[in-house]
Order: structure tokens, then sequence, then C-alpha cells
């Protein structure tokens, strides 16, 4: 009897000292701000940067890998640290400031009258990591003149190879490929 409470309580034992799984939260990487003239800011036109649409499988706050051409799984350990729909916004705007000088980017803001500026609106299929060790981006980018009409577009389809395994290199690949990105957006504004 007693060794089979000896045994118990060290099983029991082994049992909690197991390794806990510990969350980790993710934000996009900040990148050095550059110093812009403000008077240069007035001169330039407003763009107005719609909040990013993500598929709705990117919206929720686990970071998303592909594991085969039909599957998908959504990180319940490793997540966001808040949406990655508004850090991708952020992201767009502040690189699209230094990147081009025909605009100004900003966001959507209910309390000053945009309807006559243009818009940029950036929808995503893709914002993950894939099996083939790549980050990946996909979808479609327009500016939409005050009319309502696409004056200008492109599709969006970039891969990033990570550098090191785990989800600190998928976030920098990620972050990568948006840099990639408004390289490709502020060459055609």
């Amino acid at each position: 009897m007693k060794r089979r409470i000896l045994l118990i309580s060290a099983l029991l034992a082994g049992c909690s000292s197991a390794p806990q799984n510990t969350d980790a939260f993710y934000v996009l990487p900040e990148l050095s701000a550059a110093n812009i003239n403000s008077t240069l800011v007035v001169q330039r036109t407003p763009l107005i940067v719609r909040p990013v649409e993500l598929a709705s499988y990117l919206a929720d706050s686990g970071i998303v890998y592909r594991t085969s051409e039909t599957q998908i799984v959504q990180a319940k350990h490793n997540q966001w640290a808040h949406s990655i729909s508004e850090q991708i916004t952020s992201r767009v705007i502040n690189e699209l400031r230094t990147k081009q000088t025909q605009y100004w980017p900003v966001e959507v803001n209910n309390l000053l009258d945009q309807s006559h500026e243009r818009k940029l609106q950036l929808s995503l299929s893709k914002f993950n990591g894939n099996f083939e060790g790549n980050a990946e981006l996909e979808g479609e980018w327009l500016i939409i003149d005050a009319n309502g009409k696409v004056t200008n577009s492109a599709p969006v389809n970039i891969n990033v190879p990570l550098q090191n395994d785990g989800y600190d290199a998928l976030v920098d690949a990620l972050s990568e490929g948006l840099t990639n990105l408004t390289d490709q957006i502020a060459a055609k504004l």
C-alpha cells in the first residue's frame, strides 16, 4: 500500500513539473520614424487609408500558419497583441508617408469631411506563414477617387522566406512582406 501511494505521488509530482504552455503576444516591428518637414505635410494631398480588410480566418488574435494547400492552423499560444488589421493599417500609413511625396496618408477620421479625398483600400486574403517556410501576403489594393471610381489597383502576391524557425521569424518575415508591399504601392502612387 505504501509503495502504491509513493508511486502515485511520484507520478503526480512528475505531472506537476511538466512545462506549462505560455502565451506569447506579438506586434509588428516598429520601423524608425523619418523626420518629415511639417511644411511639406501641408502641401501634400491627403490619402485616406481605410482599415485593412482581412479574410475572416485572419481577423482573430491567433497567428495563422498554413500546414498544407488546404489546411490552416490558428495558434492558441502565439497571438497578435492587438488587432492585426489595425497594426497593418498603421504600418501602411507610416511607411507610405516616407516612401512617396505626392500624398499624406491618414487614417479614416469621422470628425473630418474626407469625402472628397482619394482612398486606399487594402484587402488581404493571406497574411500567414506556410508549410514551405515562407510568410505569404495575398490580396489586392485599390485607389478610389472621390466619385467612387477605382483609379489604380494591383494584386498582392508576396512570399518572404523565414530566416529561422518559430513565430518570431514569421512575424519578422510578415513585416518584411509589408515593407515590400508599401514599396510597390508607393511606386504606383
